[in-house]
């Protein structure tokens, strides 16, 4: 294992530890995914109230999906990740998954155990009223992350939320089924840089405009790290600046461990 793969290992030993990862019972769990998690607890606090309005019995995952797990040493961890989920699904009643993380929502979707969806459809439905054009006609660059293609109904109800709140839509040339990744695919950032760096290059050029809106936590971060004005849909939704922090994460686990205890 090359120093590399060894940071992505650490990353995913750390994510499966106590202090990031807890699941609790019910039939329908909401899945954030960890770089959501990441954003911190105002945006998955508030997210999940939003989800619980639609389902009031909705439990919550912090845990890791396991997909870096597949990019190394020949997904030999990934399937012992697999069995963890099994059982974890059985022990704890879930049914139901609901993820804000396509990356999640293509991975988890892998177990026959469970239905896996995304919850972007259930916040466009239940869009709250007092958010309603609160963007004022601002002007966003959308971006698709590459995992849509496996959810293209997802990428319309962001569409829609995004309308909702006022906001005027650029769209990238390439777009929903046809978009281009923004680098980190498959862990492409970490395990070979030069090339996740190229890809990303390639996506930046295509940007209508500086001021990017996406609905993943990673291609959002990407695109801030190379000076672009770069938002999270939900960070526009709650009218919140978040910074990805594994302090951040571990602040929103505990969060939602509190809420539980509380409910």
């Amino acid at each position: 294992m090359n120093y590399r793969e060894l940071i992505v290992k650490s990353h995913q030993i750390l994510s499966f530890n106590r202090m990031f990862s807890t699941t609790s019972s019910g039939a329908d769990v909401f899945w954030p995914g960890c770089a959501v998690l990441s954003m911190g607890s105002e945006i998955t606090d508030k997210t999940y109230r939003l989800l619980k309005t639609a389902i009031p019995e909705l439990s919550y995952s912090t845990s890791c999906c396991g997909k870096p797990s597949k990019h190394i040493k020949h997904g030999e961890d990934f399937k012992k990740i697999k069995e963890s989920f099994k059982n974890s699904f059985k022990e704890n009643g879930i049914k139901n998954i609901y993820t804000l993380c396509l990356n999640c929502f293509v991975t988890l979707g892998e177990f026959s155990e469970v239905n896996v969806q995304s919850a972007w459809h259930i916040i466009d439905e239940y869009f709250p009223k007092d958010c309603l054009g609160i963007l004022n006609g601002r002007k966003f660059s959308l971006h698709d992350p590459c995992p849509v293609v496996n959810d293209i109904e997802a990428a319309e109800h962001v569409r829609s939320i995004l309308h909702k709140m006022g906001a005027e839509v650029l769209e990238f040339r390439n777009n929903k089924e046809k978009t281009v990744c923004c680098g980190k695919k498959d862990m492409l950032m970490a395990l070979n840089p030069q090339s996740g760096k190229k890809l990303f290059d390639l996506r930046a050029s295509q940007a209508p405009s500086n001021n990017i809106v996406t609905y993943c936590a990673s291609c959002r971060d990407t695109f801030k790290q190379n000076s672009f004005a770069s938002y999270h849909v939900l960070e526009l939704l709650f009218q919140t600046e978040a910074n990805s922090s594994w302090i951040n994460r571990y602040r929103a686990v505990k969060s939602m461990k509190r809420r539980n205890e509380n409910a």
